[in-house]
């Protein structure tokens, strides 16, 4: 395992810093892979590179990111999904978690047959977790599919998420190549939210080099 550093960003030049993703992403040349976020975008990026090597993306997000464009881009935190669709296939991909999205994302999600849980499905099920992360070649964690009590600095906040417990009691159960954890914005090393996420990471390393 190494640790490769920060990815630096061109702020508004969404191509600069696909290519500075990209050019990362080649030299390390990995068999598995971890991404550390920063906004959710950076997702599309990495299904890009990895996109033969995945038959199934899951993605653990509060919101439908699936808008065709936001504030007249079609590559933003808003998109991630939709954009990942049009790689990988919408059959390809499943949305664990949501609870706040508008009735256009919706209609667009049902209309393109996308498969997705609500956090109140996985609440009553908790199953359903476990069922749709297993086969999971490239898992992406928004820190917002966790209740704001849990995790605060967020960010798009919503309430009535889910447990970290839930997510944690499946660790064991995935066996993803590559792995992201986004949309964490702490203000210190201490606080609820980055701790939380140090953790999740940490357990998430161990399971997916035990599986190495």
């Amino acid at each position: 395992m190494s640790d490769w550093g920060d990815i630096e960003v061109s702020y508004g030049n969404y191509r600069e810093t696909e290519r500075h993703v990209i050019d990362t992403l080649r030299e390390i040349n990995a068999e598995k892979l971890i991404l550390i976020g920063g906004d959710h975008s950076i997702s599309i990026f990495s299904v890009n590179f990895f996109s033969k090597k995945i038959r199934k993306y899951v993605q653990l997000d509060a919101h439908g990111d699936f808008d065709d464009s936001y504030l007249n881009s079609k590559y933003t935190h808003s998109s991630t999904l939709r954009r990942i669709g049009e790689i990988l296939g919408w059959e390809n991909i499943v949305l664990l978690g949501l609870r706040s999205i508008s009735r256009k994302t919706l209609e667009d999600l049902e209309k393109l047959g996308v498969k997705y849980y609500t956090s109140a499905d996985i609440e009553r099920d908790p199953s359903i977790l476990t069922k749709e992360m297993k086969d999971a070649d490239y898992i992406s964690l928004d820190m917002d599919f966790f209740d704001i009590a849990y995790a605060p600095e967020v960010g798009n906040p919503e309430p009535l998420g889910l447990s970290p417990q839930i997510f944690i009691n499946n660790i064991r159960e995935i066996n993803p190549r590559y792995f992201d954890i986004v949309e964490a914005r702490p203000k210190s090393a201490e606080s609820t939210t980055a701790i939380l996420a140090a953790t999740i990471l940490r357990e998430v390393i161990i399971k997916m080099d035990e599986e190495f």
